[in-house]
């Protein structure tokens, strides 16, 4: 018997979701995780031979300041120089003016701590003012525990020092020695991809699942952007990059679900793909060498009716055009966002946002100063940190905030009691930090739905057996406060962020899903005339349709975790944004299929038929917008055109496809009837 059938679902689930993070690939994970754990014992090492204190920050700078590529650190590096600058300057100016006034000097914090997580949500350069909104709160525990404004004083110029030099390790160690640049990432990500590629033509595999398919072509998408920052000749040649990345992550979704097995064992299909496992071998190469593939190969009539007969023929059409794209094509025109939220000042979710934050300091400052219990003013952190702007999304951090907070404290408390004490230098302190780092990095370095678990568990770790303690500890109260003190600003948190201008992601979601499914049938729109410009603007309209239907997923989980909703309201919502979500990947797969049999009708009569789904979808797309989502029923009228067997296949498949998405009419109907009888009754 498997021990899965002996543990709860939930348990199972769990132990799932933990193995599908630890073993997540991303391109630059392993070095990133080995700089950060080496960073870790350095800044270890320096603090406890100089005497630095608040360790703990010092390691929570590394953890949110070592990226995946040398260009990305170096960008967040210098954000915390000017971060710091901002934070220490603020905080001089409080302490000169109000240090012996603390209803003034609260006053004047809130107002820095409110102005900060307004532009924190509303400024590109967010994380900037995160941390000030994070020192100012943090500035405030010093006068409480102490009496000489002096020594508050010498703390807070401390605190330059603390924030300043784990920066310059880090740009020292992952910007100038041991760099990992981004377009050798994105080389090796696509070589990766290609390779994948050539065994799904070559043995049958299982297929992933299309999350995680379209979450690595967002992760590359997203890492082209730092590959045209970091890199010159990436940059000159940014248009035929592009070309290739969009390329490569279509060949690699598109095959997916493609069988080898299921083609017959005919010596013209198994020529055919050889050629084309081939070409793809070659594209690899170049790709490898950071050279533009060129490819003087096409297909003759025998291999476009052996193509279509496989289901390669769109995908040939793909590769053709990247081999006969000019490496020197000039790129197109980047428009570059706006520093501020368009509605950042006529938006008052904005304003609640930061009201509803600073509200949850406020309570957790009143409450530990009242109690006099200094040894919990982490509760104020906590409440900076798990602020988000929905309901879901601010349950999620809490989860991990406390999760890791939970983790770090039973390992600070195990280290503490059994360890610890046998210690005699700094060279078995390190041995003994050295798996926990590690530990912590590998976790903070995954996807973003679990690294703020590996943060904070090295924070809590440090706060409870590193923080200006430089020796061996065996207090075991500072564990306790630490845990206490995040588990009391969690609380105070979810109780604000519900029941306070709570914002509920539920009423977005069909407007989300309306949104993507316009981009869907922009998609179908693309006329199938074979030429290099048809197919650019195809894969990046595909890419786009992914980005959008992995981010309502993601919105769906969110949703799920709005706990305030009735329940059967959350599940029917939950349930047919996610029905909505397959039938949409379904219709892009079906849609990919029929484009292997362009040429073969004429484009007039492919692009009309094309527009009847488009208007289909668009029509859907509208309904789901007014919170109606009426069903999709029609019929292509056969005419007098030519009929091509598999062409209606497909087109019946998507018709099938497009019935199937859910009547959100007819369930709303059915929750008011039920509601008019339950008044009756």
């Amino acid at each position: 018997m498997s021990i899965h059938n002996l543990l709860p679902l939930s348990m199972v689930r769990l132990l799932a979701f933990f193995h599908e993070e630890l073993s997540e690939r991303r391109p630059g994970r392993v070095h990133q995780t080995v700089l950060l754990w080496a960073n870790c014992l350095i800044v270890v090492l320096i603090s406890m031979t100089f005497e630095i204190p608040f360790l703990a920050i010092s390691l929570a700078v590394l953890f949110y300041g070592i990226q995946s590529n040398a260009f990305y650190t170096k960008f967040v590096a210098i954000l915390f120089v000017g971060a710091t600058v901002l934070e220490v300057g603020s905080m001089f100016l409080i302490y000169k003016w109000t240090y012996s006034y603390p209803l003034m000097r609260m006053i004047i914090a809130s107002i820095v701590v409110l102005a900060s997580m307004f532009l924190m949500r509303t400024h590109r350069l967010g994380l900037v003012f995160f941390a000030v909104a994070i020192i100012a709160v943090y500035g405030q525990s010093f006068p409480g525990m102490l009496d000489y404004p002096d020594v508050a004083l010498r703390l807070t110029l401390w605190c330059i020092v603390v924030g300043l030099y784990p920066t310059l390790l880090m740009v020292l160690t992952g910007v100038v020695w041991f760099p990992s640049r981004a377009a050798h990432q994105m080389r090796h990500a696509l070589c990766a991809c290609l390779g994948d590629v050539v065994c799904r033509l070559t043995f049958s595999s299982k297929p992933l699942p299309e999350n995680k398919i379209e979450k690595e072509v967002l992760a590359l998408q997203k890492l082209n952007l730092f590959c045209m920052a970091d890199d010159a000749q990436w940059r000159e040649r940014s248009a035929w990059w592009q070309t290739c990345v969009a390329t490569v992550t279509y060949l690699y979704s598109a095959l997916n679900r493609f069988d080898v097995a299921s083609l017959p064992g005919d010596q013209r299909i198994d020529g055919f793909l050889q050629k084309l496992r081939n070409e793809i071998s070659a594209l690899q190469e170049a790709i490898a060498c950071g050279t533009p593939w060129q490819s003087d190969w096409s297909l003759n009539a025998e291999d476009i009716v052996v193509a279509r007969e496989a289901g390669l023929h769109h995908l040939c059409a793909a590769l053709l055009a990247l081999g006969q794209m000019d490496p020197d094509t000039p790129p197109a025109p980047v428009t570059k966002p706006p520093s501020m939220a368009v509605d950042a000042f006529t938006n008052p979710n904005y304003v609640r946002y930061a009201l509803k934050t600073l509200l949850a300091c406020m309570v957790c400052y009143v409450f530990y100063s009242g109690a006099d219990w200094e040894g919990i003013h982490t509760c104020m952190l906590t409440c900076i940190i798990v602020a988000n702007p929905s309901i879901g999304s601010s349950y999620q951090k809490m989860a991990l905030r406390f999760g890791g907070a939970l983790c770090g404290a039973i390992l600070a408390l195990l280290l503490t009691v059994f360890v610890i004490p046998w210690l005699d230098n700094i060279v078995e302190l390190l041995c003994v930090l050295a798996p926990v780092f590690l530990l912590a990095a590998w976790i903070a370095t995954g996807s973003e739905r679990s690294s703020y678990i590996g943060t904070q568990m090295i924070v809590t770790f440090g706060l409870a057996t590193l923080e200006n303690v430089f020796g061996p500890v065996y207090d075991l109260v500072e564990i306790r406060d630490r845990a206490m003190g995040i588990l009391i600003g969690t609380v105070v948190s979810a109780v604000i962020f519900t029941f306070i201008w709570p914002e509920s992601e539920a009423g977005g979601l069909p407007q989300k899903l309306a949104g993507t499914f316009k981009a869907l049938a922009q998609l179908l729109r693309v006329p199938r005339q074979q030429d290099a410009t048809t197919q650019r603007s195809y894969l990046q309209l595909r890419i786009g349709f992914m980005a959008a239907i992995h981010s309502c997923e993601e919105m769906c989980g969110r949703v799920a975790l709005e706990r305030h909703l009735p329940v059967d309201e959350r599940v029917r919502l939950i349930s047919r944004g996610r029905q909505v979500i397959r039938q949409g990947r379904e219709i892009l797969d079906t849609w990919d299929a029929s484009w292997n049999l362009s040429g073969v009708l004429e484009g007039e009569e492919h692009n009309a038929r094309a527009a009847r789904f488009a208007d289909a979808l668009e029509k859907y797309a509208g309904s789901l917008a007014t919170g109606s989502g009426s069903p999709v029923t029609f019929a292509l009228s056969s005419g007098t055109q030519q009929r091509i067997p598999e062409l209606d296949t497909l087109e019946q498949r998507l018709m099938q496809q497009l019935s199937c998405l859910p009547d959100w009419r007819r369930q709303a109907q059915l929750s008011a009837d039920q509601q008019e009888q339950g008044a009756t009754q």
